[in-house]
């Protein structure tokens, strides 16, 4: 049986500090304007003038990673409504419907901390399993995404679901997202491992450095 582990007032505070500053990124990725680079946020980074990876959710990778199962799950809620909002300022049609922009990031906040300590588990060096966990955790959300994104193009079409399934998946392919869903996994996987494991590394010195008096 797991003991239950009790959080002094001080280890709260800090990690609802960490909550709120990964929120806040969140945020600011996923609502300021990148101005002179088109109509998206500061999230999303133009890779060619038709493809953009967004790194939007690389933040909630790294805060569910450090924070636990819990704040995780703020995390992913917190992405998704921010996602809401982006969809109204952008013109986002598609992402307008709560179970497009919001569902899709709770799962995938959800998911986060399990995943991770799986991939710990079983891989011993860790920067592979970092690596390895952010770009499948990647993946999960790009194909939670999509999967509700269907939804939301037979809407727009005007098509029955199973009508629009494949003027979907045309659609998907003509504008490159196959190409834009891979180089975000890579980015997840190369930099927000890194970043997370330098974060943990840090967190957990400033843990057991002595108090001063």
């Amino acid at each position: 049986m797991q003991t239950k582990v009790v959080k002094s007032n001080k280890e709260r505070i800090r990690e609802m500090t960490l909550l709120a500053i990964f929120i806040a990124i969140v945020a600011v990725l996923g609502l300021v304007p990148s101005f002179g680079l088109g109509s998206s946020s500061l999230g999303f980074i133009r890779i060619a003038p038709n493809i953009e990876a967004t790194i939007i959710h690389i933040p909630v990778l790294i805060g569910g990673t450090l924070l636990g199962r819990k704040m995780s799950i703020y995390l992913g809620l917190a992405f998704g409504v921010v996602s809401l909002i982006a969809a109204f300022i952008y013109a986002s049609p598609l992402f307008v419907y709560p179970w497009v922009s919001v569902l899709p990031r709770f799962v995938f906040g959800l998911v986060i901390y399990d995943v991770m300590r799986f991939f710990q588990r079983i891989i011993g060096n860790k920067y592979l399993a970092f690596g390895i966990g952010f770009f499948v955790l990647t993946l999960i959300h790009t194909v939670l995404v999509l999967s509700m994104l269907w939804t939301s193009f037979a809407i727009y079409t005007e098509m029955g679901l199973w009508e629009s399934f494949v003027p979907y998946v045309l659609w998907l392919v003509s504008v490159l997202v196959p190409i834009s869903a891979a180089i975000e996994a890579a980015l997840a996987g190369l930099v927000g491992a890194v970043v997370a494991i330098r974060l943990k590394g840090y967190l957990e010195n400033r843990v057991e450095e002595p108090a001063e008096d």
